[in-house]
């Protein structure tokens, strides 16, 4: 089974509520960019997943642009949640439901990334990565990265 992993565009600064800060322009393009690249990967998801804040909403607004899917609202999906949660949640997706493309933020991409991987730093995640993961099992150390999209 397959899972992408895409963290939000650029972002406007922080200056208040984190969860209302939108994508800048910079941010769309590269979100763009990105869905442009691996068009032909993407073309196989199935559902697409993003965490409720603004920032993430927007992203997954333009890769459901692209894919032609739904946004699922996942309130797992926000920076501070336990990459076990997540898991725990896909553990309980059905094999249909694959592949499934998360759209989230920092801290909880790069620790499920290099989690699932059983690495611990070995993968950096900036602003409208793309990682793409193999597995049977959705736990630490059970899946292979088969490629990570930089944005740019």
């Amino acid at each position: 089974m397959q899972l992408f992993i895409l963290r939000h565009g650029k972002a406007e600064p922080l200056l208040g509520n984190d969860a209302a800060r939108a994508l800048t322009e910079s941010g769309r393009i590269q979100v763009a960019q990105v869905c442009e690249k691996r068009a032909e990967e993407l073309s196989a998801v199935r559902a697409l997943w993003a965490s409720p804040f603004v920032r993430t909403q927007q992203t997954a607004g333009i890769v459901s642009a692209h894919l032609g899917l739904p946004v699922l609202t996942e309130p797992l999906l926000i920076g501070d949640t336990n990459p076990r949660e997540v898991l725990d949640r896909l553990q309980e997706q059905a094999r249909e439901a694959f592949p499934i493309l998360m759209v989230s933020h920092q801290p909880l991409v790069g620790k499920l990334l290099n989690g699932l991987c059983g690495s611990v730093d070995q993968y950096p995640f900036g602003t409208a990565s793309l990682a793409c993961v193999s597995a049977e099992v959705w736990a630490n150390g059970c899946a292979d990265l088969d490629w990570l999209q930089h944005a740019g």
